[in-house]
């Protein structure tokens, strides 16, 4: 599940944030019971590593929308009502669309890869770090209380 929510984060870092098409597939994650954290996380590392990627996202929008097999296609889809909204006749739409949908298994088994790392190598120092920083910081101490009551009452405990 949480390899699932940073997966998903990764891909929706591809495309570019002020698009329909953005919103069309962050809402629907949103509501869908996933690991907000690892979700919204990974979409943040990646919006900030995307200034690397864009060059190269740009470039296959552009040898995607330049094929001309696609031009009657494309031309047709983009002349129905409300699809130019998605702005997929954008080369970087386009291609960081593309980046995110069909690199989504790649981003899933690197993800997956991240998550067995974290759990072998870094959760008990983390786990620890908490209970030493819970603690000497009564609020903290109450907000992890707090959230395993939580827990134990949703059935996840």
């Amino acid at each position: 599940m949480i390899a699932f929510s940073m997966a998903v984060g990764i891909t929706l870092a591809f495309i570019p944030g002020v698009t329909l098409l953005w919103f069309i597939f962050f809402i629907p994650m949103m509501l869908v019971r996933l690991n907000q954290a690892a979700f919204l996380g990974m979409m943040a590392v990646g919006k900030l590593l995307m200034p690397f990627a864009d060059p190269f996202s740009e470039g296959l929008g552009f040898f995607i929308l330049s094929r001309p097999v696609l031009y009657e296609p494309m031309g047709r889809f983009l002349s129905l009502p409300g699809t130019s909204w998605l702005r997929l006749n954008d080369s970087l739409v386009a291609g960081g669309f593309f980046l995110g949908i069909a690199g989504w298994p790649l981003w899933f088994l690197f993800s997956l890869i991240l998550v067995r790392l974290y759990r072998r190598y870094l959760a008990v120092k983390v786990k620890t770090l908490f209970g030493k920083l819970g603690e000497k910081v009564p609020l903290l101490k109450k907000l992890s209380l707090a959230v395993s009551a939580g827990r134990r009452i949703g059935g996840a405990a």
